[in-house]
């Protein structure tokens, strides 16, 4: 009978182990701003959303006031004369906090509602369009285009 030679493997090596942690951090090289950039745009139906929600609070106040508020926060009131002391009772923030929102430019025929980033979601943008800040006015005009 001859003899055997019989080895048991039962681990990696440390060039294995190496070569496994590298592959990984070049595919964490690649995916990261991909998935960064994918949560930034969903993020970004946040300042949407909010806007529509001023434009809607703002037809309605509208139907009962002479101009539009002039102001998100606030007890909701219409003084018949000023556009600026008028208030939606809204919040000044979007409903999942990824944006500062604020009125501009009310008065009797129109208004301009602004979306401004807060944190990481200032990095946004779409097609190389920067999608700071986010505005629609009482006609629906939205800017920047790219980013709706």
């Amino acid at each position: 009978m001859g003899l055997r030679c019989q080895t048991n493997n039962l681990g990696f090596t440390l060039m294995e182990l190496m070569i496994v942690v590298s592959i990984v951090a070049i595919l964490a090289t690649i995916a990261l701003p991909s998935y960064q950039d994918q949560v930034r745009q969903a993020r970004r139906a946040d300042g949407q959303v909010a806007l529509m929600e001023i434009v809607l609070a703002q037809e309605k106040f509208r139907a009962h006031c002479p101009h539009y508020a002039g102001s998100l926060t606030g007890d909701r009131h219409c003084h018949a004369d000023q556009a600026a002391s008028s208030a939606l009772g809204l919040s000044a923030t979007s409903p999942e906090g990824y944006y500062r929102l604020s009125l501009s430019e009310a008065n009797a025929t129109g208004f301009i509602a602004r979306a401004d980033p807060l944190g990481n979601q200032a990095f946004d943008d779409s097609r190389g369009v920067i999608c700071a800040p986010l505005t629609i006015d009482q006609n629906g005009q939205r800017e920047p285009r790219a980013c709706w």
